[in-house]
């Protein structure tokens, strides 16, 4: 499956919402969505996993890298809606410890910690 990705701007911060399955031959789609997000300077940005079907280990590598860029920048980015089996994946390696995940947009909006 093809990996579908697309950016919304909610005035305060941006929506990258990633469908399909993130991989080696796809996870740069991913993270220039949320580098040119961070660049555009939105403070926050959220990635919505709602629909991702698959991530590989070059996947999780742009989430981690995502986070250190929008650290680095001043921002926070947030992953958001992850599917069970990513959620699982994310805690099993302990990602959950870096990375800030939410069930919903308005917790991740709410929690500027």
């Amino acid at each position: 499956m093809l990996l579908r990705v697309d950016i919304e701007d909610r005035a305060d911060h941006a929506v990258v919402t990633a469908a399909g399955e993130i991989d080696a031959a796809t996870a740069d789609t991913v993270a220039d969505a949320v580098t040119g997000a961070l660049a555009d300077g939105y403070q926050q940005v959220l990635l919505d996993f709602a629909r991702v079907t698959f991530i590989d280990s070059t996947g999780l590598g742009v989430l981690v890298k995502s986070h250190r860029a929008a650290e680095t920048m001043g921002a926070r980015f947030a992953v958001v809606h992850p599917t069970p089996q990513t959620r699982k994946l994310i805690r099993v390696l302990g990602l959950d410890q870096l990375l800030h995940i939410y069930d919903t947009h308005e917790q991740a909006l709410a929690d500027r910690g």
